[in-house]
Formats: structure tokens, sequence, C-alpha cells
């Protein structure tokens, strides 16, 4: 029987520090909207004044997730290597799928959920882990090969379009830009050249763009309106002010847990893609400094195992999940201060939503299932050093 090495606590530690808090806050700021009963569609069900309704279920979510993740992190991380065909043809199959009427089901202009009872399915964060894990093993497969352009760019580029595409026509812009910036980084650090990789995208992405806001010219005003949300307060920006006037509440020690004015029905989507809002408005700058802190030590952690892989599968696969977590929290955080438009992408391991949660822990757990195989061979090394100095 073969052993493996132990997991990275501190990264598992870092996790749970995470998941706990996300849940703690989705507490406070989903209470008001389900004792109301006025929520968003990221809510199933009727709350029937139940104050606990958003907070329970992410709490099943994230039981599962740990679950989830758990049994990730006990599979060596070969098996998802031999298994990527299928993994990627169950994603483009669910990507399709799900923008089939009468399947996918549709919410707030958007074709990007399956319901399954009473849990609303996101393929996208799927599709995103699934091309993750197919770029590693190509990349590893094609090796050297891979910085040739037609047998070796030219593939991992095609699937990658095809599934930027089948999610930007959701329409889910921001889930399309994280898959495809994730989707550059693991291709650059494969070896592939970034002047290629931009002469080749730059172009298609331009022209999706434009034929996106030709289609459907209300949405450009919602994507610049964080210039001056101020020019239309009480439509394209009102979001955006909310959000601000929460930052602002907050000053620098914060009002205090559970305190939050803007989460009384002012700020919409409070708990979900706002939720760091209202914890700069409990927290203050102090407290929000801390929790970006706790992020930060959980990338820069993930990354560090990721260097010390002398697998490449495994190494781009975990660089994968580093970037997927980062640019997504990243482009979340960046919305909700006004620095990039809004578009509407949940806070990995904090937001409301059981799909990013449990994609967020799966991801997690193969990052834990690379510390193991990183750890063994220390051991398998510092044993061999020990009987040569014998």
């Amino acid at each position: 029987m073969k052993t493996r090495g132990v997991p990275d606590f501190v990264l598992l530690i870092l996790t749970a520090l995470l998941v706990g808090f996300g849940v703690t806050m989705v507490l406070s700021a989903s209470s008001i909207y389900a004792y109301t009963g006025i929520f968003t569609s990221h809510g199933c069900g009727i709350c029937n004044g139940d104050e606990l309704y958003f907070v329970k279920r992410q709490i099943i979510w994230a039981a599962v997730g740990f679950v989830g993740m758990l049994v990730a992190m006990n599979i060596p991380f070969s098996f998802y290597k031999r298994n990527v065909l299928l993994i990627i043809i169950v994603c483009f199959v669910a990507l399709v799928l799900v923008l089939v009427a009468g399947i996918g089901k549709e919410a707030n202009g958007a074709r990007s959920w399956f319901k399954i009872g009473s849990a609303n399915i996101q393929p996208a964060e799927f599709a995103k882990l699934g091309l993750i894990l197919y770029l590693a093993a190509i990349i590893d497969k094609k090796g050297e090969k891979f910085r040739e352009f037609k047998t070796g760019l030219i593939p991992p580029l095609v699937v990658t379009g095809i599934f930027f595409v089948l999610i930007a026509i959701q329409p889910d812009l921001g889930s399309a830009a994280i898959l495809l910036g994730t989707a550059a980084v693991v291709m650059i650090c494969g070896g592939a050249r970034i002047t290629q990789l931009f002469l080749l995208t730059f172009p298609v992405f331009t022209m999706f763009f434009l034929s996106y806001i030709t289609l459907k010219p209300h949405a450009l005003p919602r994507l610049i309106s964080y210039t001056d949300p101020w020019s239309d307060p009480k439509n394209t920006g009102f979001q955006l002010i909310q959000s601000f006037f929460a930052l602002a509440h907050g000053g620098i020690s914060g009002v205090g847990f559970g305190q939050s004015v803007q989460k009384y029905l002012y700020l919409p989507e409070a708990h979900t893609d706002f939720i760091f809002s209202i914890i700069a408005e409990e927290l203050g700058f102090i407290g929000t400094t801390v929790f970006l802190l706790v992020y930060l030590l959980f990338l820069l952690r993930g990354l560090q195992i990721c260097l010390r892989s002398k697998d490449t599968f495994a190494s781009l696969a975990g660089v994968g999940v580093i970037t997927m977590i980062g640019l997504q929290a990243l482009i979340n955080i960046g919305g909700v201060t006004g620095t990039i438009p809004l578009t509407g992408v949940p806070l990995p391991f904090i937001s409301y939503g059981g799909s990013s949660l449990l994609i967020c822990l799966v991801s997690t757990g193969i990052l834990l299932s690379v510390s193991r195989e990183v750890n063994k061979q220390k051991m398998l090394e510092k044993g061999y050093q020990q009987t040569v100095a014998r």
C-alpha cells in the first residue's frame, strides 16, 4: 500500500478560518433579507420570516464542501490527470444544457443555473475548475511541444475560447473573465509566449465585447457606471453608491458586528456580491485589513505548495486554483469599491452561494492533495539523506 504525506495544515487552517468567517458574515448580512422575505434570486424557497434561512443553507453547503475537500484531498492528483477528458466533456455538456430553455434557470437576466430540488447549481463554477485541470494535463502531456504554435498552443486556446463564449452568452461576463484570466496564467506558466496569447486573444475578445454591447445596449451603461455612479443614482449607479455608503460608514474600527445599516434593504445583494461592503461597514478598516491578510496568506501558502511540487501537472493545476480564487476575489472587491466595473461575481469562501463555496473547497482539496505529495517527497529525501549520513 502506497503511503502519502500529510496535508498542509497551515492551508487547511486558513481555509477553515475563511469559511467560518464567511458563514458568520452571511448570518449578519442576510438576516434582514430573510426576516422580511425580500430576497434576491440567489435565495430559494420562501423564508417565512426565518432570519436564519440563508445562513442555515450556507452551513449545509459548507459541510458538503468540506466533505468534497476531504475526498479531493485523499485522491492522488494523478487521478485527475487520467480522467481529465471525462471532466472537460461533462463541463462542456453542462454549459450547453444550461442555455436550453426549460433546463437552465434564468435569473437577473442570465440563464446560468440548474435548479435541482431546492438548490441552484452554477455550471460555470465547475467549468472553471475543469478547464484548469484540462490545461494542466495537456501542457504536461505536450511538454516542450506546447510552445509550438499550431500543435501546442492552438488546441487549448480553442477549448478555452469555447468555454469563454458559452459562459459569456448566458450572460455571465464576470465568470467568463475569471475563466479567461485563469487560463492565460496557467498557459503562460506552462511556457506559452505572452505576445502570442495577446495577439490571438485580444482581437477575439474585442470583437465579442463589441458584439455583446451592440446586441445588449443596456449593458454598456452598467459596465461604465463605476466611473460616475452619481450620474444615475437611482438606476445603474444605485448599488455602487450604497456600497460607498457602507464603506464610509465603517470608518477605522467599524460599527460593530451585526450593526450594519446598509443591510436593512438599502444595499442589494448584501449577503452575496456586496458582502465585502458589509464587512467593511461592521469591522472597519482594521477588521477588513486583518481579513485581507488572511486571504493573502491563503494565496501565498497555496502558491508556495505549487512551487515546491516537482510534478508539472500538479504545479500548474495548483497555480490555476490559486489564480482562480485570487482573481475572483480581486474582481469582487474591485467592483464593490468602484475600482473596476461591477460584474456580479461572489467573494470566494465568503459570499452566500453553494456552487462557489463548493468549488472553492474542492479546489482547495486538490491543492491539499498536491501538498501531500510534496510532503511525501520531502520525507523521502530526508530519509535518503539520513541513510547516506549513516
